[in-house]
């Protein structure tokens, strides 16, 4: 996908009427960026306004991808999320009157976790391998330290298995299984997982 492109005849659209736009991009997008898989539209967050929109509206039309539902940058993420931290993301592209931010791919897989959804679950385990993040309690902590601390433990444990396997999630529970047990450790990786992966019912 030409998202570059794109981004840029939005800024040439913004420049027109002297209007600044900063958007902080979430979703497949980051991915595309690292390479990861491609996505059709880009989640953001940023301000919108009719003009903004329709400017949006008019660059999608130029390249013949906006859809009836839903046009190729919008912000509807922010209906269930809340914005990154800015002091965590970075820029990536900047314009003369549009700049684009993203946070870190780790912060992208604490998303779709929180999601819950398959897609976005297999996403977070293929960002989990990518990252060579090989502990839950340690994944917790830096969700924790971005602002993310209402993730679902079973949906974490899924996205875990899925990127290492069951052999792979049999050690790790045998390895902790003390840390799992204990009062302190529960509160990220509670012992009801244990059953819950152990027994292969979940992939």
């Amino acid at each position: 996908m030409q998202h570059k492109e794109m981004l840029q005849s939005l800024n040439d659209e913004l420049k027109k009427r002297n209007i600044h736009l900063k958007i902080t991009c979430v979703g497949g997008f980051v991915l595309e960026l690292h390479g990861m898989r491609f996505t059709q539209d880009i989640d953001a967050f940023y301000d919108e306004t009719p003009e903004i929109r329709q400017l949006i509206k008019k660059v999608g039309d130029s390249f013949g991808i906006d859809s009836s539902n839903e046009l190729w940058l919008n912000h509807s993420v922010q209906n269930l999320n809340e914005s990154p931290p800015s002091e965590i993301c970075e820029d990536v592209y900047r314009f003369s009157h549009l700049s684009v931010a993203v946070p870190p791919l780790e912060y992208i897989a604490g998303m779709k976790i929180k999601s819950g959804r398959k897609q976005d679950v297999m996403d977070a385990a293929m960002i989990i391998t990518a990252l060579h993040i090989d502990s839950p309690q340690h994944f917790m902590d830096m969700m924790h330290k971005y602002g993310l601390s209402d993730l679902d433990n079973a949906v974490l444990m899924d996205a875990f298995g899925m990127a290492y396997g069951m052999e792979w999630m049999e050690k790790y529970y045998r390895e902790y299984e003390s840390e799992i047990l204990s009062s302190t450790f529960s509160n990220s990786i509670p012992s009801k997982m244990h059953s819950h992966n152990v027994d292969g019912n979940s992939y």
